[in-house]
């Protein structure tokens, strides 16, 4: 009966009145498999919407936000591959502008170890003895021997190359590129042994341990996550930005956390600052493309028009552009550049 209803209907309808309908059907239909195919992804458990402890989704950003302590992590990504690469008994080293958030990926990472079980000795730059005697009262290693006399530099090592040969345990340090060269070989020797060890450092220099350690770059936050940041420490700060003023700051920062949070603070203090300190630039290539087209089109006009001198200026710059072009090609990026 609802067939031959329908038939009817239609029959008695002109094309445009028939086409109508069937657009007005689609959009009347749309909704309800959209709310179908929503709930199938919902019922389905993935990665992206099951809710771990201390986790949360950052709107906007696409990527998990991990809490840990008070800091939230925005770079799940990098953390996930930093504690796969330890755990595998490798050595990673994660490299980044000051401000970059690599003492907060650290943290978070020392917290999922010990989390686990596992042992970890978390140090900054001191003089050596005071770094090995660090890594041994973290590792509860007696510094001390028999008679009561402290152990000296070399028998500290010595007591802890055979502790981390007995045990699972892992070494963090932060700001490595600050450490003392000597103590940097010790690292390295410590590495060949397939100690695992966390290196985080700025510009790290082309020597010693750094040089041999896989390496990962922390790349800008996204606009969202420093928006988030910004917004989060105006209202530590008990004040109130405006999307201008927002974006005006962002701009400032670029995508460093620490910077995000510091222009919040020069705002909040009233200090007129133009300028930034980030390394976040514009891409420039489109514009030197565009004289180079502009190089070659002058010398096709020159030959069109048998003007000689242009001719010939328009093909010694095309050729200046070329090699200069060329050799800023081959040149290492800056990201992929080891100090």
């Amino acid at each position: 009966m609802l067939a031959t209803g329908a038939i009817v209907v239609v029959n008695g309808l002109n094309p445009f009145s028939l086409l109508a309908l069937g657009i007005s059907g689609a959009f009347a239909i749309l909704p309800k498999l959209s709310s179908k195919k929503n709930e199938t992804q919902d019922s389905t458990p993935t990665i992206d919407n099951i809710s771990t402890p201390g986790e949360k989704r950052l709107a906007g950003v696409g990527e998990f936000v991990a809490t840990s302590g008070e800091f939230k992590i925005y770079r799940q990504a990098e953390l996930n591959r930093t504690t796969a690469s330890l755990l595998a008994n490798g050595a990673i080293l994660i490299a980044g502008e000051d401000g970059s958030g690599k003492s907060v990926l650290a943290g978070a990472v020392v917290e999922k170890l010990q989390a686990d079980g596992f042992m970890v000795a978390f140090i900054e730059p001191a003089t050596p003895k005071q770094m090995l005697l660090e890594i041994a009262h973290q590792f509860d290693i007696a510094t001390e021997d028999l008679e009561g006399k402290s152990l000296t530099a070399d028998k500290l090592k010595r007591a802890i190359a055979t502790f981390l040969d007995e045990n699972t345990a892992f070494l963090v340090l932060d700001d490595a590129h600050a450490c003392d060269a000597k103590f940097r070989m010790w690292l390295k020797q410590m590495k060949r042994n397939g100690v695992p060890m966390l290196l985080l450092a700025t510009d790290p220099p082309r020597s010693d341990v750094f040089i041999n350690v896989p390496r990962i770059e922390l790349r800008p936050l996204p606009e969202q996550a420093i928006r988030e940041i910004m917004i989060q420490a105006a209202i530590e700060r008990g004040i109130e930005l405006k999307p201008s003023e927002l974006a005006k700051l962002q701009e400032r920062a670029g995508g460093n956390p620490m910077l995000a949070a510091r222009a919040v603070d020069e705002e909040y203090l009233g200090l007129e600052l133009e300028g930034a300190d980030h390394r976040r630039y514009f891409d420039i290539t489109p514009l030197i493309l565009l004289v180079g087209v502009v190089f070659v089109i002058m010398r096709f006009i020159g030959l069109g028009t048998s003007d000689q001198a242009l001719y010939i200026f328009g093909g010694i710059a095309a050729a200046i552009f070329l090699g200069l072009s060329r050799l800023l090609y081959n040149l290492p990026r800056e990201s992929q550049r080891i100090r």
